[in-house]
Formats: C-alpha cells, structure tokens, sequence
C-alpha cells in the first residue's frame, strides 16, 4: 500500500512538472516568433592612395528571419531592403545586398569627390594640406518592439558630407505581422483622428519638457507650433505611441530630435476599435 502511494505521488509530480515544460515550451515559442539576425560593416574607404580623404561606413542591421507566417515575412523582409538599401536591392540575400550597398557607397563617394580633390589641390598648390572630402555614412536597423501583432522597426541613418554637422533622421514602419503589410495612421486611428492627435501631441510635448509650462510657450521656446501634427513617423511600445519629429521637422537643428509619448490611455477614444486594449505580447 506505502509503495502504491509512492507511485501516486511520484507520477503526479512527473505529470506536474510535464505539464510546467509544456506551459514553459508553449511561452518560449510564442517570445522567440519572432527572430533576427545580425548584419554588419565597418569600412573605412580612402579616397586616394596618400590616404589622407575617406569614405567611413558603420551598418548595423537586425534583420528578421522568422515571424511564424512566411508570406508576412517575405512582404517585411522585402520591405525593409527596400527602406535600408533601396529598391535595386529587393530581390538580393540579405548579406549580397548589404554588401552591394557598401560597394556602391564606396564607388558613389569616389565619383563625386575625386574631381573635387584635384581642382582644390590645383587652386591650393602652395598650401597646407587640409582634408576636404571626408565623409561618413552611419545606418542602423533595429527592432522596437512588438504590440498586438504589430511590430515596430527603426532605420537610422546619419549622413556627413562635409559641412558644420551631418544629418540624422529616423524612420519608423510598423508591420502587421499577419499578413506583413503596413500599419499607418490611417489603419490604426478612426475617423476625424487628426485634430484630437494634435491636440495630444502638444499636451504630452510639454508635459514631457520640464522647461516648457504651457502649450502656448513652446513658440517661444523655438519650437513651430504649425508643423508639431501626425506626421505617421511613430512606434508601439507596451506604455504607448511614441512620435518621432526628427531635427529641422518641427524645430531648428540646434533643439534636436523631439519624441513625444502618447499613453494608451489617452488614445482610446480616436483608436479603432481592435486596437483599443492594446497589450504587449
């Protein structure tokens, strides 16, 4: 009898921790739906064989490789080659069309600089030596999350062609991670979303600056007032929408890059309804 309820006990406990791996199997799947790969660069092409003008190219890419649905990811991937590298590059592997870009960045930056280099050697032949045609071209794509089968992608890019400062900008695209189309504006908000959004917008722009008190300060404080509207350059996170007005979009370079985060709380009522309840997955 002792040795039947050992039994018992021994076979609920394996039936317990069976059940423990199951549940444990079922949630990794579901967090590793999506996975990525990694792609990189870092070149440094001189323009010149005295080495003295060059082209630096830093790329740092996250790269999906599995969604769950194939079509979906097929249309991302597509997509994002597209955004990352340009349309010429579309149909190539990931890595051939990395690479490809890079080569043509380097044969791009020969062309235009070349020609420069020998009229201001010609024009400056009694002069010091001072590099003129140093460039750089900085590019990362990353994950931002996923939301309610939504997942937000980032691609940065800083581009430095000479000058007092380079250009920074980041462009944000959200997929459907069903069918791999795009989320905008217009499929995530009702109808008439437009004025509310603005309003949220400057509300939560000062509430989140702690040098600005009033929506009627942020003139002053340099800001264009006229221009801070939707402008469909945002990503989901688990706390909300979060806007993105890059240098020059609604302020002068010198203010930076503006984000602004919208709860989800706030946005109930100009959201459609399948998005309303929006919960991290």
């Amino acid at each position: 009898m002792k040795k039947m309820m050992n039994k018992m006990i021994e076979n609920r406990h394996m039936a317990g921790f069976s059940l423990l791996i199951a549940c444990l199997l079922l949630v990794g799947c579901k967090h590793n739906a999506l996975q990525t790969t990694s792609l990189s660069s870092e070149q440094v092409c001189y323009l010149t064989d005295a080495q003295e003008d060059s082209l630096t190219v830093s790329i740092h890419i996250e790269y999906p490789t599995a969604i769950g649905k194939t079509d979906a990811l097929n249309n991302i991937q597509r997509d994002l080659k597209h955004r990352l590298f340009g349309e010429a590059y579309i149909d190539m592997e990931p890595q051939q069309a990395l690479d490809a870009y890079v080569a043509m960045l380097k044969t791009e930056y020969k062309i235009n600089n070349l020609p420069l280099k020998e009229d201001w050697e010609k024009d400056n032949r009694d002069y010091e030596y001072a590099p003129i045609c140093c460039e750089e071209q900085v590019l990362t794509g990353s994950v931002m999350g996923e939301v309610k089968g939504i997942l937000s992608y980032c691609v940065e890019r800083y581009v430095y062609t000479g000058g007092a400062h380079g250009s920074n900008f980041r462009q944000f695209v959200n997929y459907n991670l069903q069918t791999g189309e795009q989320i905008d504006e217009e499929q995530l908000f009702a109808e008439n979303y437009q004025e509310p959004l603005t309003q949220l917008l400057l509300q939560y722009m000062v509430e989140q600056n702690d040098e600005i008190a009033l929506i009627q300060d942020l003139q002053e404080a340099g800001y264009n007032v006229d221009d801070i509207h939707p402008n469909d350059n945002f990503y989901l996170a688990e706390e909300g929408i979060t806007y993105v007005f890059n240098p020059y979009d609604i302020a002068p370079y010198a203010l930076g890059e503006t984000e602004i985060l919208i709860p989800w709380s706030a946005l109930q009522n100009i959201l459609k309804p399948e998005f309303q309840t929006v919960e991290k997955q």
